[in-house]
């Protein structure tokens, strides 16, 4: 089933260094962030230089989505990187972590999950031309797939009909990891830009081999 989030059921909140919005979260009354949750999707500004969150036992997935740019000032270990419009970037969410602001005020896309699972995520720019949600997957491996509209509005197309985004409004569902279905999109008057993300549970360890005994010495054949 998709579930489609308007930016009018976005909860608003702020943080050290803007503002919020939460899309989605999975279990939806889970404990975020220090409890039991799998998921937690939203959007930020970042309007001045702080200190990012602290998320126990999770990852996090960050992709600029308009704005000057940011430098990202790690400890522990110390790294510093600079992301531009676009970019991605997975880091553990225990890790410490100040920006600066590069230029104009930045606004970024979220993804924090539970350690052990994966994500991904890709800017996608989209004209009339219906074509196929590129499929960002870990075969066998239960997922959640995301589409998040950055500009302009979209077409979703699914075998149960279809769904038009506007602008920063989500389309969520989760696939079984078996075969995925065909999900096609296309813009809706105006050329648009999504992000497209999916977050996905290990894949299922392989069974071991039966523990065959050694035979050291074989039996030697008379003549």
């Amino acid at each position: 089933m998709m579930q489609q989030v308007t930016v009018a059921e976005q909860k608003q909140g702020t943080w050290h260094g803007g503002q919020l919005h939460e899309i989605y979260r999975d279990p939806p009354h889970g404990d975020f962030p220090n409890g039991d949750y799998r998921l937690w999707i939203g959007t930020a500004t970042i309007e001045r230089s702080a200190a990012y969150s602290y998320f126990p036992a999770a990852e996090r997935l960050h992709i600029l989505l308009s704005g000057g740019g940011l430098a990202l000032y790690f400890s522990e270990p110390d790294e510093s990187i600079t992301l531009a419009t676009g970019e991605s970037f997975i880091f553990s969410g225990e890790r410490p972590l100040r920006v600066n602001l590069l230029g104009a005020p930045v606004f970024a896309f979220n993804l924090v999950y539970r350690s052990g699972l994966a994500s991904g995520a890709e800017f996608v720019s989209l004209d009339a031309t219906p074509s196929s949600v590129p499929g960002q997957t870990i075969a066998g491996a239960p997922q959640t797939q995301i589409i998040y509209v950055v500009s302009g509005s979209v077409v979703v197309q699914v075998a149960d009909g279809q769904h038009l985004l506007a602008q920063g409004e989500t389309l969520i569902w989760q696939e079984d990891g078996s075969d995925s279905q065909q999900v096609r999109w296309w813009s809706h008057n105006t050329a648009a830009v999504v992000v497209s993300a999916f977050v996905s549970d290990p894949q299922p360890a392989t069974p071991p081999l039966p523990d065959y005994p050694t035979v050291s010495n074989y039996p030697t054949v008379s003549e």
